[in-house]
């Protein structure tokens, strides 16, 4: 028997509404050198968050949701496969070992995923 959080079904639920949480996430841009980064614009608790140098407007959530769309729609088979069995250091395993898409992200403290 599978848990149902880690069973094919509730992952496969999970990745269909994960990019609609993209609305929830603006760009920033790094003045010194110009690199984006993107950064959630909503809290989990409803705390206040500084959000100056963050921009918050439709192209950055629509790109943001395509992008996200896209990758879930060309890797949703290893991620389904991958998160119904690893528990630990998801976000390492999941960029390094699986796809090349975040490999300069693992070094930035991030536990959105």
């Amino acid at each position: 028997q599978v848990p149902y959080a880690r069973s094919e079904t509730h992952l496969t639920e999970l990745l269909e509404r994960v990019c609609e949480k993209m609305k929830e996430y603006g760009e920033k841009v790094d003045p010194s050198t110009q690199r984006r980064s993107y950064v959630r614009v909503l809290s989990h608790d409803g705390t206040k968050m500084d959000l100056s140098g963050v921009k918050i407007d439709g192209d950055v959530t629509s790109s943001l949701k395509f992008a996200c769309e896209s990758i879930a729609e060309e890797y949703e088979d290893e991620l389904i496969e991958f998160l119904s069995h690893e528990a630990d250091n998801v976000k390492d395993r999941l960029c390094s070992k699986r796809t090349d898409l975040c490999d300069h992200a693992l070094h930035i403290p991030h536990d959105e995923l």
